[in-house]
């Protein structure tokens, strides 16, 4: 958990960064954004606006606003997304993309570094588990975890994990920092790195919540860098690119190869003679 003096400073960092949106993201100018697929384990489950299911399929490039995913057993799925974030959708899980929409941006304004334009992510997560790599989202920007009957997450510039059933939520912070609301609170709760912790309804104060402090140290530590790890791999395998003479889009994910694949020997263009 961060310090006083610390977390009133973020909040007036924050505040000067949204004051132009009015504290929201406008719908005005957003397309919808792109997730390439990096990774389908198992037979993790699209289903869209419309009720049509599918199967996850690898490097396929999904438009996510409005869709539902649900993993089994030993299910998992990794998605990149063209504002530089990536998410990772664990075993037995049930999740919603509620939006995610993008400002486009012309090609002179790509940047591996950071986000060159603006988005809104909103995601729904009604069971399981979910990571996140989002270290390069612009201050402009909106990315929401929804915990329903529990509040939300907003997340700046962080990497981490959440988990969510009937008893309540685990939020693991590995990298940057957090803000957490819930039932009842009057104030936006900060969560940083390297701290997690548990929340769950309280029991003596209906409509309220309780928070727990794991303070670095919890049973799925080791678990959750694992996966926050795998989630930052997932990101670090595509690269979005505005497509050559649009003056502005949504960028087209490029996959790039796995380090292995420019370890192999090419056959040279001539032989030598003895």
């Amino acid at each position: 958990m961060l310090s006083s003096l610390r977390i009133a400073i973020f909040k007036c960092l924050l505040l000067a960064a949204v004051v132009p949106l009015n504290g929201e993201v406008p719908e005005d100018g957003l397309a919808d954004g792109l997730a390439l697929v990096t990774t389908a384990k198992g037979g993790v489950i699209f289903r869209s606006p419309d009720g049509t299911e599918r199967e996850a399929e690898l490097h396929a490039v999904e438009t996510l606003s409005g869709m539902e995913v649900g993993s089994g057993e030993d299910e998992q799925l990794f998605l990149a997304l063209s504002n530089g974030s990536a998410i990772g959708i664990h075993e037995n899980s049930q999740l919603r993309f509620v939006s995610y929409r993008q400002r486009p941006f012309p090609p002179e304004k790509e940047s591996l570094d950071y986000e060159p334009s603006l988005s809104t992510l909103v995601i729904r997560l009604s069971t399981g588990s979910l990571s996140f790599s989002a270290d390069q989202i612009s201050p402009l920007s909106r990315v929401l975890i929804q915990l329903p009957g529990l509040g939300r997450i907003r997340i700046h510039e962080a990497s981490g994990r959440v988990s969510f059933d009937e008893r309540g939520a685990e939020i693991a912070i590995t990298s940057g920092i957090v803000g957490y609301t819930g039932p009842g609170m009057d104030e936006e709760e900060f969560i940083n790195s390297p701290h997690a912790v548990r929340i769950s309804r309280s029991a003596t104060e209906p409509g309220r919540i309780s928070m727990v402090n794991l303070n670095g140290r919890y049973p799925s530590k080791e678990l959750t860098e694992l996966l926050v790890e795998a989630t930052h791999r997932a990101k670090n395998r595509v690269v979005f690119k505005v497509p050559v003479g649009d003056e502005a889009s949504i960028p087209r994910p490029v996959l790039v190869a796995r380090p292995e694949a420019l370890l192999k020997p090419t056959p040279r263009p001539y032989t030598y003679r003895d």
